[in-house]
């Protein structure tokens, strides 16, 4: 987890070491033990450290290329677009036709149907996966093994082919099962249904599933301990009673099957390996410990593919049951007020929130609040729907699944009163990497307590690491990281750039056209204490600049507005001035560069951009009425905001942002402008939301890298 996650390495070894020896020399008696931990451990970091990266060759992200391949994973239709996981074996680039065994995911539009194993001739943009705001679908996908996506990708070719034998069979099932289903039921009980029991979640609404997030019921849609553990007793009992020495080896293979038939996911692989360890250990005649059998799944999933640690549903899962495994029984003690049946999901819940609140937060900003009695209205129909839908789906029994489809309709109902509550879900668009760290400090440390407070007899030890934990979570929260941010907000076709220096001050570029894109883009950006802006540039008065400048003024106390605009004022701008003169903020005029902790602000040589100096660094902000045709040798990258200039030569140097809306009604940016940045890496806002820049040691480089 370590290797995988943190860098660089040699720290957290040399830490490890520290440790270990510390250890042995307070206590003899733990030497060896503390030796083979540290063995241990170096041995996981050498395997994190050597494994290879999935990611596209150097100089191939952004270019139009033609690719023939074959389907590599079952189709999935949403929407009239089709998105298609492809195994390449050749390769049409600028430099010539090249081999390849890339794996890339596509998205294609029209009605040509193309199923698994068939081949494929293709041409479109390859790009690298994007890191999203709330997803890092990049970490996604790498997991799964593809390097690169082809967004709107022309299908030029398809045929028929047959792929894999095992997976073929799989994927035939997984039609029939769906099939049935879907005459059996209408939508969306129908898509609940295969969720619920097959973690098909291809067919949910989008609004449904935001429902599902904000209720705290998302994880009946995936494979869970819960699920297979679920199957596996079913599966024991039902066979234990004519073979008993057969059941366990049976049950095995139904969680094997399950797991493959739910498309193998990380969650669902650990769910079955974990079932697996219980019943080898029953088999064998050993007591089986939740937290060694997660350990030894967690050690050996890893172990095979290190890249699951960048996983959210890994990491989530396995903090989500080691929460179970250590609370739940001290919550439903407390709750003996409460019916069984709703008393041990609604503690479950609890239980597993108290452990998993800092990844829910950093990965999907937000926790809820009504999940703990939304799942004790759910969870105790589980078993039911498990058995009804499953059967019924596998063996084409229509009334079991009307059956399953009245529980799947209760489900449907849960879901869309809970989640549509005010106040359903915490919501906290800001919530960068060091207040994750911060949380799984005091987190961690909490529970950790929890679990051993039979050792609090040593209190100076206890004292001592609480201390030393407080202090890392307050320097975690509060203490900025001392480099220069540069943000490149997603208010669509507009400009508004936020510079962030290494001690918390900030600097705004104008605010770009919608004041609600522009609150939202800057809530996911700046903590909700931030409330201060020292320096408000404004370099346009039109729209696309300053059309949410009054939300500027409601939000922040500005220290001084510097005007830029090197055109006559427009009406919008004077009154704009008008409303900060009347609330007492300084205006005047720009005349020289603005210094601020380590970063100096100046106008460049065609009097509209703007150039951004910071650690041996430079950023250029571009305007699109530059007279510009390409960027100096000493500018590292490039914001060309409003949707970026009319005409641009390049070449591609350092690295570019566009901020553009998603459907830009000037057909921004143009085609011979996204040519000519081609061969650096581009980011566009209305793909990717908010870029932020990094400014640090001479070179500039994105979050998302």
């Amino acid at each position: 987890m370590v290797a995988s996650l943190l860098s660089p390495l040699a720290p957290w070894l040399a830490l490890a070491a520290v440790v270990a020896v510390s250890i042995a020399l307070v206590n003899r008696r733990f030497a060896l033990l503390a030796a083979l931990c540290f063995v241990a451990a170096a041995t996981g970091a050498a395997r994190g450290a050597t494994s290879p990266l999935v990611q596209l060759p150097p100089g191939l992200g952004g270019q139009t290329v033609v690719v023939t391949g074959s389907v590599d994973d079952d189709p999935v239709d949403r929407k009239g677009a089709r998105r298609l996981t492809v195994r390449l074996d050749h390769m049409l680039t600028s430099v010539g036709e090249i081999p390849s065994a890339l794996r890339i995911e596509v998205t294609t539009y029209g009605t040509t149907p193309v199923h698994y194993g068939d081949l494929v001739l293709l041409s479109g943009e390859l790009q690298a996966p994007p890191r999203f705001d709330q997803f890092d679908y990049r970490a996604f996908l790498a997991e799964q093994g593809i390097a690169g996506v082809m967004p709107s990708a022309r299908l030029v070719r398809v045929t028929s082919h047959a792929g894999d034998p095992l997976h073929a069979m799989l994927f035939g099932l997984r039609h029939a099962v769906i099939g049935a289903v879907d005459r059996a039921l209408p939508e969306p009980q129908a898509a609940l249904l295969l969720g619920v029991v097959f973690g098909y979640r291809a067919a949910l609404p989008r609004r449904l599933e935001q429902q599902m997030i904000a209720s705290g019921l998302i994880h009946i849609v995936v494979i869970s301990g819960l699920k297979v553990s679920l199957l596996a007793r079913l599966v024991h009992q039902a066979i234990g009673r004519l073979s008993p020495g057969a059941a366990p080896l049976i049950a095995v293979g139904a969680m094997v099957a399950y797991a493959l038939l739910a498309g193998a996911s990380a969650a669902a692989l650990r769910a079955a390996a974990m079932g697996v360890v219980v019943v080898v250990a029953g088999r064998l005649r050993r007591d089986s410990h939740v937290f060694v059998s997660l350990a030894l799944t967690g050690a050996i999933m890893l172990g095979l593919k290190p890249g699951l640690a960048h996983d959210v549903s890994f990491q989530l899962s396995f903090a989500g049951t080691a929460g179970i495994a250590a609370m739940t029984d001290g919550i439903a003690a407390r709750l003996g007020w409460m019916p069984a049946i709703l008393r041990d999901p609604f503690a479950a819940t609890i239980a597993a929130e108290a452990a998993t609140w800092p990844l829910m937060l950093a990965n999907f900003h937000q926790l809820s609040l009504v999940a703990p009695a939304a799942n004790a209205l759910v969870l105790p129909l589980l078993p039911a729907i498990m058995v009804l839908g499953g059967g019924g789906a596998l063996l084409a029994g229509w009334p079991f699944l009307q059956a399953a489809g009245a529980i799947a309709s209760w489900f449907r109902l849960v879901v869309e009163t809970s989640g549509s509550l005010p106040l359903a879900a915490v919501v906290t668009p800001y919530f960068p990497p060091r207040w994750l760290a911060a949380a799984a400090i005091l987190n961690g440390g909490a529970l950790a307590g929890v679990k051993l407070r039979q050792f609090f007899w040593q209190r100076k030890a206890w004292a001592g690491l609480a201390a030393a934990g407080l202090i890392a979570v307050a320097l975690l929260l509060v203490r900025p990281d001392g480099r220069v941010h540069v943000y490149a907000l997603d208010v669509g076709t507009g400009s508004a750039v936020l510079v962030r220096t290494p001690n918390g001050h900030q600097v705004l570029i104008d605010a770009g056209p919608d004041p609600d894109r522009f609150a939202q883009s800057i809530g996911q950006v700046l903590p909700p204490t931030a409330r201060a802006i020292d320096w408000w540039l404004i370099t346009g008065g039109r729209r696309t600049d300053i059309g949410a400048g009054a939300a500027v003024l409601k939000r922040f106390h500005v220290g001084a507005i510097v005007i830029a605009d090197p055109d006559p004022w427009t009406a919008s701008l004077r009154n704009l001035v008008q409303q900060a003169q009347d609330a007492g903020v300084a205006v005047t005029a720009a005349e020289g560069p603005i210094a601020i902790d380590g970063a100096t602000l100046s106008v460049a040589s065609d009097g509209r951009s703007w150039l951004i100096d910071a650690d041996r660094a430079r950023v250029a902000v571009i305007s699109p009425q530059t007279t510009w045709t390409s960027l100096a040798a000493d500018v590292n990258g490039a914001i060309f905001v409003s949707g970026g200039p009319a005409e641009w030569q390049g070449p591609g140097q350092g690295l570019s942002v566009i901020q553009v809306a998603a459907t830009s009604r000037d057909g921004l940016p143009g085609r011979a402008v996204l040519l000519a940045l081609s061969g650096a890496p581009l980011y566009r806002t209305d793909r990717l939301g908010t870029v932020e820049l990094v400014m640090q040691a001479g070179r500039v480089r994105s979050r998302s890298e």
